[in-house]
């Protein structure tokens, strides 16, 4: 279930997506922001938003708190949907938000597996 790497990559991770965060609220609220991606390309952005941010909380808690990171993502998206509707120009959706989530769940899931394919077998056989 822990992802490998040293302290540094954990920090390099957790200082990534605090970027990724701080620059999704701060751009995202410029007006430049507004129809940025049209359909699909804004889903196929958010997915791949959601799933770098996943996948770099996950390696910086070094995969040992799934539910976590999982719960993370999705307070990120659902305060990212809600910062929309107070943007001009911008529009809270329902569905880019179930598209945050889907990109925490896959990711998550994904990294579990990951995770578990790494794990040696326990061989008790001699």
């Amino acid at each position: 279930m822990t992802s490998g790497g040293g302290p540094f990559l954990r920090s390099l991770c957790f200082a990534l997506a605090a970027v990724l965060v701080f620059q999704l609220f701060y751009l995202g609220g410029q007006p430049a922001a507004a129809g940025l991606f049209e359909p699909p390309w804004d889903a196929i952005a958010h997915f791949l938003f959601y799933s770098t941010l996943t996948a770099l909380v996950w390696t910086a808690s070094a995969g040992r708190m799934p539910l976590a990171v999982f719960a993370a993502v999705v307070v990120v998206g659902g305060l990212d949907e809600l910062h929309q509707a107070s943007v001009p120009g911008r529009v809270a959706d329902a569905a880019d938000f179930l598209v945050d989530v889907s990109a925490a769940t896959f990711t998550c899931a994904a990294m579990l597996l990951l995770g578990a394919l790494k794990r040696p077998l326990n061989a008790t056989a001699d």
